[in-house]
């Protein structure tokens, strides 16, 4: 049976860059570090680190060992965090993570049901860009995730479960008084526009960037950045420049005549809306309950958000 604790050394070693460092952090004298990985790589006829110079460096098989060592640990800070969570709420939890589309329009409704009928669960809801929701998701710091998948692989193959919900597609929005507002134009044209977007690795300005390169135009000129999409959509519905949202997002906002569609000939850019969890065999109840409520309600959404 491996050492976890000597493993736990020769990775707080690694990832600190010298035995100093991971003294000080793990508060165990440098001697005892050093014994102990030694005694470690004398049993398993290994060696982990080298001596170049005066620096301490990784062998090719310690090099190995850091991904699945950062993922061991990074399970075990889960089970305490668990534990942690069963004392605080003894019922359950349940952590979801979405773009701000899922947290603004389709989780609020879900979480609701859910509570209802499991109201001693406590209900986190965070808010990710798309890849941001995918990496919590499999680095177990969510149950649940929902996005945009954009060009990002499916997530199945990264020993995830994943559900279509929603077949989304990305609007150029204007203000209603901008001079393209309902208006036909090409993408050359929208693209001289000054754009307000959200930040970089949200899956619509991947998708916008993209398309600028098939098309062989320069990139955006993004004026304006936030971290959510509340702002982008409040800055252009005030009147300045243009944005590239998601159908869901727009729709409420057109409808209301607060932004209004410009088509751009020739783009018809799709977004296909997931929800993931973890493989079968790794799904909690709770989050079966809460992906049973979602799937049963998706086509209950408000014309206001699908058309």
């Amino acid at each position: 049976m491996l050492n976890l604790h000597v493993l736990r050394l020769f990775y707080t070693v690694a990832t600190t860059g010298s035995v100093t460092r991971a003294s000080q952090k793990l508060n165990i004298s440098q001697p005892a570090i050093s014994a102990q990985i030694h005694k470690f790589e004398k049993e398993h006829n290994i060696v982990l680190f080298e001596i170049q110079g005066r620096q301490l460096v990784l062998t090719p098989l310690g090099e190995q060992l850091i991904q699945p060592l950062q993922k061991l640990f990074a399970l075990e800070e889960q089970v305490q965090l668990r534990i942690e969570d069963h004392h605080s709420h003894p019922k359950g939890k349940l952590r979801i993570v979405g773009n701000y589309l899922a947290t603004s329009i389709l989780i609020p409704s879900w979480a609701a049901l859910f509570k209802k009928k499991y109201a001693e669960v406590e209900v986190q809801i965070s808010t990710a860009n798309s890849r941001e929701a995918l990496e919590k998701l499999m680095n177990f710091e969510a149950d649940v995730a929902i996005y945009g998948l954009g060009d990002m692989p499916l997530p199945i193959a990264q020993g995830l479960h994943w559900t279509e919900l929603y077949d989304d597609e990305f609007w150029f929005v204007v203000s209603p008084e901008h001079k393209y507002a309902n208006q036909v134009i090409s993408l050359r044209d929208m693209m001289a526009e000054p754009f307000i977007m959200r930040e970089a690795g949200s899956v619509a300005r991947e998708r916008l960037t993209q398309l600028c390169e098939e098309h062989h135009l320069p990139p955006p000129n993004i004026e304006l950045q936030f971290t959510g999409m509340s702002g982008s959509i409040h800055a252009v519905s005030a009147g300045y420049g243009a944005s590239f949202i998601s159908l869901l997002v727009a729709n409420s906002y057109v409808t209301h005549g607060k932004l209004a569609k410009v088509n751009v000939t020739g783009v018809n850019l799709k977004n296909t809306i997931v929800m993931c969890t973890r493989q079968q065999e790794h799904v909690e109840p709770l989050v079966e309950k809460f992906v049973a409520i979602a799937i049963h309600n998706k086509n209950s959404m408000s014309s206001e958000h699908i058309l």
